[in-house]
């Protein structure tokens, strides 16, 4: 899937400066088509290495948490404390702040 968008990506630029150096499009068109490739390419690859936002094992709620009389639950898979908002997944087997890093568009 990567390989796809990356391979469509490049040669769709490569083409749009074939087409610009030969007259037959707009330099500047070029150089706009050409810089949002190029940060699609970006936004793709910090994505595909950004990391999901696992909680550590070792992770213990702060004292100013347990002031507030927030309810802390523990994992019932990895028995460890869960911030509110976390998921366990069972790919990963681990606890995971953000429920959506296992995206097949993204290869992660």
């Amino acid at each position: 899937m990567k390989l796809s968008f990356i391979n469509d990506t490049a040669y769709s630029g490569i083409t749009v400066a074939l087409l610009a150096e030969s007259d037959h499009l707009s330099h500047i068109l070029a150089m706009i088509y050409l810089t949002i490739c190029a940060l699609a390419l970006a936004s793709h690859a910090k994505t595909m290495f950004s990391d999901p936002g696992a909680i550590p094992q070792c992770a213990v709620p702060v004292d100013s948490a347990a002031r507030r009389l927030e309810a802390h639950t523990m994992c019932s898979t990895c028995r460890s404390f869960k911030p509110p908002g976390t998921h366990h997944c069972r790919i990963c087997n681990r606890c995971i702040s953000r429920m959506d890093h296992h995206c097949p568009w993204m290869n992660n």
